[in-house]
């Protein structure tokens, strides 16, 4: 299975339009034995406030999966704040 690197360029297609879009990796972490990744889309807006997704991202078939709770969530954006913080020191 190929390993996914930050700043690889991902396609997903979303369930109900089948539209597709290009996400850039922002960052890769682990929480427990869960792999997420921050994904942002490679084309933006000059904006000050950049569109930012989570997905769990499954070692074992490669696939990319929604979060799953609320608390999940919760501790996904917890940990992505606490590294944005440590990248901006």
């Amino acid at each position: 299975m190929e390993e996914l690197e930050v700043g690889e360029v991902v396609t997903l297609s979303d369930d109900e339009t089948g539209e597709e879009k290009d996400f850039q990796i922002m960052y890769i972490f682990d929480i427990e034995d869960r792999t997420y990744l921050c994904l942002v889309p490679e084309e933006q807006d000059d904006r000050d406030e950049v569109e930012v997704h989570f997905l769990r991202y499954d070692e074992t078939d490669g696939m990319l999966y929604p979060i799953e709770s609320e608390e999940e969530q919760e501790n996904v954006i917890a940990t992505f704040e606490t590294l944005e913080a440590e990248f901006n020191e």
